[in-house]
């Protein structure tokens, strides 16, 4: 069995951000010369998140949307009590998110249906953030 790391950097323009990493995640896959396996793409933040859905980027908003419903900002979390950046909510959401993925690999490629699109989403940004993407197989 062979395996392939890759760190992508990202630095998010806003606070709270999401990113199509879909080309970067298959390039990445593209490289390895695996062509079957697992892929795992793993933010190495806690307050950001990878996820799945349609690529109807509108569904992005209505997934933010309702983040924003079910943890405010300004939640009087305990965290934001003992930690100095106040960034409680942004964990919380990650936690929601579901904070990293992973995916069957098929002819090296993604084994994806025809709107699967991968996100990055950011909690806590205006700072460079990092995810490593693993792809194990033959």
């Amino acid at each position: 069995m062979r395996h392939h790391r890759k760190v992508l950097i990202f630095h998010t323009e806003q606070r709270e951000e999401v990113v199509n990493i879909t080309c970067h995640v298959e390039d990445v896959i593209r490289k390895s010369g695996i062509s079957e396996g697992i892929a795992l793409v793993f933010p190495l933040h806690t307050s950001s998140a990878v996820f799945i859905n349609d690529s109807d980027f509108g569904i992005t908003r209505d997934w933010q949307s309702v983040l924003e419903k079910l943890v405010p900002v300004d939640g009087g979390y305990i965290h934001d009590r003992t930690d100095p950046k106040k960034n409680a909510y942004g964990h919380l959401r990650s936690v929601l998110s579901g904070h990293h993925i992973c995916f069957p690999v098929t002819d090296g490629k993604p084994d994806f249906g025809t709107y699967h699109t991968v996100y990055y989403i950011e909690f806590d940004g205006q700072r460079e953030k990092e995810i490593v993407i693993k792809v194990i197989g033959e």
